[in-house]
C-alpha cells in the first residue's frame, strides 16, 4: 500500500495556531511553557498555572447585535492575569487593533463593583511576520504605556503589548543548534521551522514535556481534513490577494505615465482595503471601526 504523504502546515497560520492551543486541557503544558518562556524573556513574572483557555475567543457585545471580533487565543492565569496571543499578517493599523482587543478585554474582565486598583493586568501578545519599525529589529518589540514627557517612566501596568518580530528570529537563528540554550528562542524555533522535519520535531518534543504536549496538538491537527481545507482556502485566498496586487500595479507600469502606475496602484490598494474589511467583518468587527481602520464607507463594507 503506498504510504500516505504528511501534510506539513504551519504553526504560525492562525486557523493552525488556534487549533493547537484550543484550551489548556487539549494543550496542556505547552502554552503554560511557551508564555512563560516570553514572559521571562522580556522581565515579567513567570505564571502558576493557566485556569483557562480558549482559541478563537469571542469579546462580549455591549449592546444587542454588537460584534467586536474573536481573539486567537486567551489565557486567564491563576495570578488574574490575562493574555491575548494572536498571530498577525496584517501590518495595518496593528497596534490600534491590539489596544481595541487589550481594552475590550480589560472591560470584559473588569467585574461590577471592583475597583480600579483590581483590574486585572493585559498583556497582548502578537506574534507578527514583518518588521513594526524598520529600524527596530530586536525579536520582540514592547509597547507600554508611558509619560510624554519621562519616556523612563510607566503610566500603568495594566495593559501591555509585546511583539514578538519573526523576521529578527530569522535573520540570527536558522538552525536547530542555535537556540538550544534559550527556550524562548527553542519555542520561535518549533513554531517556524521544526514542524516542517519529523527528525527535528522529534527531537524538540524530548526536550520539554510541553513541546512534546504541542507535538501531539499538531499532529491531531494535520490529519483534521476539514482543517487542512480551512488551511488550503485561506492559502489560496492569501495568493489570489497577492497576485491581484502585483497585477494591478504592472498595469500602471504598462501605461508608461506616472498617473498610470499611480491608477494601478491604488487599485490594488483598493483591493487589499477590501479584502483586509472583509476578514475583519467575518470576526465580527463593528462596520464603523472597520471604516476607520480601512477607510471604506459603511455602505461599501455592507455589500462584503
Amino acid at each position: 500500500m503506498e504510504k500516505k504523504a504528511v501534510v506539513r502546515l504551519s504553526p504560525l497560520n492562525n486557523l493552525v495556531f488556534s487549533c493547537i492551543f484550543q484550551s489548556e486541557k487539549k494543550s496542556g503544558k505547552a502554552m503554560l511553557e511557551f508564555l512563560n518562556a516570553i514572559l521571562v524573556h522580556v522581565g515579567e513574572e513567570p505564571i502558576e498555572e493557566i485556569i483557562s483557555m480558549m482559541s478563537e475567543y469571542p469579546l462580549i457585545s455591549e449592546s444587542v447585535g454588537q460584534k467586536y471580533g474573536r481573539l486567537d487565543v486567551r489565557v486567564r492565569a491563576k495570578s488574574g492575569r490575562i493574555f491575548d496571543i494572536e498571530v498577525q499578517i496584517e501590518k495595518d493599523y496593528v497596534n490600534e487593533r491590539s489596544f481595541f482587543y487589550g481594552g475590550k478585554l480589560v472591560t470584559n474582565e473588569f467585574e461590577s463593583g471592583l475597583t480600579y486598583d483590581k483590574m486585572p493586568p493585559v498583556r497582548v501578545i502578537n506574534i507578527v511576520d514583518f518588521y513594526i519599525r524598520e529600524d527596530h529589529q530586536n525579536v520582540v518589540e514592547p509597547v507600554i504605556m508611558v509619560y510624554e514627557n519621562a519616556r523612563e517612566e510607566q503610566a500603568t501596568d495594566v495593559f501591555k503589548m509585546y511583539h514578538i518580530q519573526m523576521p529578527a528570529f530569522r535573520k540570527n537563528h536558522k538552525t536547530l543548534e542555535s537556540v538550544k540554550d534559550d527556550l524562548f528562542l527553542t519555542w520561535l524555533y518549533l513554531l517556524d521551522n521544526g514542524y516542517k522535519s519529523q527528525e527535528e520535531m522529534e527531537e524538540l518534543a524530548a526536550m520539554t514535556e510541553g513541546m512534546l504536549n504541542f507535538a501531539k496538538q499538531y499532529n491531531i491537527a494535520i490529519n483534521d481534513p476539514l482543517l487542512v481545507r480551512r488551511y488550503q482556502m485561506d492559502q489560496d485566498a492569501k495568493r489570489e490577494e497577492a497576485f491581484r496586487m502585483s497585477l494591478a500595479e504592472t498595469k500602471g507600469f504598462k501605461r508608461g505615465e506616472e498617473k498610470g502606475f499611480k491608477l494601478g496602484k491604488e487599485d490594488g490598494q483598493k483591493m487589499a482595503k477590501r479584502d483586509n474589511a472583509r476578514r475583519m467583518k467575518a470576526d465580527g468587527l463593528d462596520p464603523k471601526l472597520i471604516s476607520k481602520y480601512t477607510g471604506l464607507s459603511e455602505s461599501e463594507i455592507s455589500t462584503l
